[in-house]
């Protein structure tokens, strides 16, 4: 049986086990290392797409599991138990950029795939500059439409789950959203 603030949470498109976001609620710790094994890699990506210095991505996204396991009690199954993380994760974000400016880096998840054997030295190096170009368009982006594009483009969330997220309505996370592709397809004309 599902605690009270967590009912429904089956439904959740993001198909973690309610029976463990339960149990991580109510203090259990091997729970809670699931939580963080199951959306650690997310939360990094993400991190990974808005900040510079991977010393930087590490303290965020660790900043966001110690949070969620000090708010834990908080979480009222409002939203889905990503949406609540990666809203923690935002502000521990948002939190870095007021100490310092930084600057996106490569991600893993953009990194061209291994090349064919059919695949001539051509393929592999307009790839590669492809994302080189495509990275510094999105470190050209405003915080709020890089966030939206990310967390649209790459981890494929909702526009509710967007805003929930960023603690902005759907319809301005949309807003940011298109501006975003508009300033990314300006930027990447030559790529077209």
């Amino acid at each position: 049986m599902a605690l009270p603030h967590t009912q429904g949470l089956a439904e959740a498109p993001d198909g973690l086990d309610p029976a463990t976001v339960d149990a991580a609620i109510l203090g259990d710790r091997e729970a809670f290392e699931s939580l963080v094994h199951y959306y650690g890699p997310a939360l990094h990506r993400y991190a990974r797409r808005m900040l510079a210095d991977e010393g930087d991505i590490l303290e965020v996204v660790q900043d966001t599991f110690v949070a969620a396991w000090r708010r834990l009690d908080s979480f009222r199954g409002e939203s889905s138990m990503q949406t609540w993380l990666f809203a923690i994760c935002s502000r521990k974000i948002v939190d870095s950029y007021r100490i310092k400016r930084a600057q996106p880096i490569d991600d893993k998840l953009l990194d061209p795939l291994v090349p064919s054997p059919e695949a001539g030295p051509f393929d592999a190096t307009s790839n590669s500059a492809f994302l080189e170009a495509l990275e510094e368009a999105l470190g050209e982006l405003p915080y709020r439409q890089r966030a939206a594009w990310t967390l649209r483009e790459v981890e494929m969330l909702t526009f509710v789950q967007i805003g929930k997220i960023l603690r902005l309505t759907p319809d301005s996370v949309r807003g940011h959203h298109h501006r975003a592709r508009a300033n990314l397809s300006e930027r990447m004309t030559r790529w077209r």
